[in-house]
């Protein structure tokens, strides 16, 4: 159990902050037609990866903290485009789509969040796995929680485990020194969320140790606005996962 409730209180921390993936509250796609939304002030549009806001002063957006009157522009993610009010607008391409997606600090998601739910620990959870490098690594396109929208994971290996008397063989994921497990199992859609995410160490020795009282959900197990990759094709764990966080209510 050793390290499980610092992992534990951290979670709840990050998902508590102000402006994390809790504070979603709005996604809209652009295209080369300007156009006004309900939820943000501002004539929006994208056309050839370039993000485009068009807004005066009554308006009531803002540009680091300054009323923002005139046009402004983006090329590919920004984090604080502009502002109004608590509201910050982000902007993102996604798959070659441009949009931009609403934060909100008192948005409906994070006030009704009031800590991780989870599995109590069990320690037959905390299983070796057997870790086959890929090389080189392989980019596989994958589904994600937005309908039409594809993403990257790069594929680094394969992870053969044993759980409740079971082989596994699941894809593993991740960058030069993460390794990730992206994966379905028996539990989704009734005690936990569609799909989950766990991240390990380095392999050492060929091995890998899978933590699974650590398997986390995606921002949009908790909000329709993430666009959160999907397990690849396969990657389900055949026998019910009941470690890690649960469904969010």
């Amino acid at each position: 159990m050793s390290g499980w409730q610092e992992w534990l209180d951290r979670r709840g921390r990050d998902l508590k902050e102000p402006y994390g993936w809790l504070s979603l509250v709005g996604l809209h796609w652009l295209d080369e037609t300007p156009r006004r939304f309900a939820d943000v002030p501002g004539e929006w549009s994208a056309e050839s990866g370039v993000i485009r806001v068009k807004a005066s002063v009554s308006d009531g957006l803002s540009r680091e903290g300054q009323p923002f009157d005139g046009v402004r522009e983006a090329k590919g993610d920004a984090a604080e485009f502009v502002t109004h009010g608590r509201l910050r607008v982000e902007t993102l391409i996604r798959d070659g789509r441009p949009g931009i997606r609403l934060r909100d600090p008192q948005g409906p998601a994070l006030r009704a969040y009031d800590g991780p739910s989870v599995f109590d620990y069990s320690p037959q959870w905390l299983v070796q796995a057997e870790f086959t490098p890929r090389r080189p690594a392989r980019r596989l396109e994958v589904d994600t929680a937005q309908p039409g929208i594809r993403e990257v994971l790069i594929e680094v290996g394969e992870l053969r485990f044993t759980v409740g008397g079971r082989e596994q063989r699941l894809i593993a994921t991740g960058g030069d020194d993460t390794i990730s497990l992206v994966f379905h199992d028996p539990t989704n859609d009734d005690t936990t969320a569609p799909w989950r995410q766990l991240d390990a160490p380095p392999p050492a020795d060929g091995r890998v140790t899978l933590d699974f009282n650590r398997a986390r959900n995606f921002p949009s197990a908790f909000t329709e606005y993430g666009t959160c990759p999907k397990p690849p094709a396969g990657n389900e764990v055949t026998v019910p996962v009941t470690a890690g966080e649960r469904r969010f209510r």
